[in-house]
């Protein structure tokens, strides 16, 4: 062929920026290409820019829900009114018993990566990229508590990034109550990098708060949570970790209106929305007649522009007239639309809908996949990414740690999951 009809070779830095534009799944099928390019894919540089290529594209992210398994979405934009859902293959799938008890939970989500466990788990916790299908068993915690190891009333866990060590860490917090007194409380991180838990207990500033059955959220590599603080009145307050530092500190809530006869009850949803931390407020009273089950009457979105900065509060909306769009207990902000002029709203954990603050209007989503058992939703979002928590299927077998070896049962009532949630794995990342 003469050369002026040779094909031409694009240079490596023009290949390697069209191929950081594409989706993970296909790039994940083009490391079958060459082997240039499957060391180019798998390298943490290309991985890094991918990631990075991903988040300035300002795409929304998935949708996943922790219903009787894990369930994901993509979606578009505020125009999407139909979610099209189907089940993730994830570790945990062969442990759901389609019961509450036994679903997988959502612990946090980053860079791709989500933290997850079983409602009913307290010490086993995974990392899973639902992209590359790849995931890691965390090791499980030995437990300081002088009370033993079995008696923390209450465990509260975290998962984040940081970004200067590029390092992954899962926080664990727990406190051990006696005759309604707080008499233990410990705090520890696991680093993936160096695959061990570290206590990093602060009883200057931990002392002081009384932790609460809430989800974690991370902001700006700080992970945020309700708590009551017992040196002011056991006032209701944010508590925040910071990953890099491994140190808490606590700030107030913004200033909100005082009970009166239009409702007679509050409950708090902190999100990140937009790169800011925010709280979501729902305003409840009791339903006359019924004993236990109260109504929603209004619900509020506030806003930390500065974080950590308390005197930056403000109030991005406030529905004062929920049963309009159907709901009945309380709604929670899911993500902002790409043009920032609506949010997406999980309503009474078990539909979507579309809401603008500017023109007050509400669009309800249709929802395709999810089964017709409808349990409550734990609703986040990831992104697509191609960070690895394992090696990939067919490469080094004889190499691969990343297989889960089941160890020989101690205990009679142990269950297959158990000897699963159990077992370790270590990896070379």
């Amino acid at each position: 062929m003469p050369s002026s009809m040779a094909t031409p070779i694009l240079p490596l830095e023009i290949i390697t920026d069209i191929l950081s534009r594409l989706q993970s799944k296909t790039l994940i099928r083009f490391k079958s290409v060459s082997k240039q390019w499957y060391s180019l894919i798998s390298s943490p540089d290309f991985i890094n820019l991918h990631l990075t290529q991903t988040l300035i594209s300002q795409n929304l992210p998935n949708l996943i829900v922790s219903q009787v398994s894990l369930f994901s979405s993509p979606i578009s934009d505020n125009q999407n009114h139909e979610f099209h859902f189907s089940e993730l293959d994830h570790p945990l799938k062969p442990f759901c018993k389609y019961d509450l008890k036994s679903s997988p939970k959502i612990i946090g989500s980053i860079n791709g990566v989500l933290c997850i466990s079983l409602y009913d788990d307290k010490s086993s916790v995974i990392l899973y990229n639902p992209s590359t299908k790849t995931h890691r068993l965390i090791p499980p915690f030995s437990n300081r508590n002088p009370h033993g190891n079995d008696t923390a009333d209450l465990v509260v866990f975290g998962f984040g990034f940081d970004s200067v060590s590029r390092d992954y860490k899962v926080v664990r917090m727990s406190q051990t109550c006696k005759n309604r007194v707080v008499v233990y409380r410990e705090a520890s991180v696991y680093s993936l990098r160096d695959d061990s838990w570290k206590c990093v207990s602060d009883q200057t500033t931990m002392g002081q708060f009384v932790l609460q059955n809430c989800k974690t959220v991370l902001v700006n590599e700080c992970l945020h949570f309700i708590v009551f603080d017992s040196n002011s009145n056991f006032k209701t307050k944010v508590t925040c970790f910071n990953l890099r530092t491994e140190i808490f500190s606590i700030f107030d809530l913004p200033k909100l209106p005082k009970f009166d006869g239009s409702f007679s009850g509050r409950s708090y949803v902190t999100k990140e929305l937009g790169g800011c931390f925010c709280m979501s407020v729902n305003y409840e009273k009791p339903i006359p007649g019924m004993v236990a089950d109260w109504e929603l009457v209004r619900a509020d979105l506030w806003v930390m522009k500065e974080h950590g900065n308390e005197e930056s509060w403000f109030r991005r909306y406030s529905i004062c007239n929920p049963a309009s769009f159907d709901v009945l207990t309380h709604l929670t902000p899911v993500l902002y639309s790409k043009d920032n002029e609506w949010v997406l709203l999980e309503l009474d954990d078990s539909w979507f809908g579309w809401y603008s603050w500017t023109t007050k209007r509400f669009e309800r989503v249709t929802v395709h996949g999810l089964p017709s058992n409808f349990t409550p939703c734990n609703t986040r979002t990831f992104l697509d990414s191609l960070v690895s928590l394992g090696k990939d299927k067919g490469k080094d077998k004889d190499k691969d740690k990343s297989k889960v070896k089941i160890e020989p049962k101690k205990n009679k009532n142990k269950t297959d999951r158990d000897d699963f949630l159990s077992s370790g794995f270590k990896l070379r990342l």
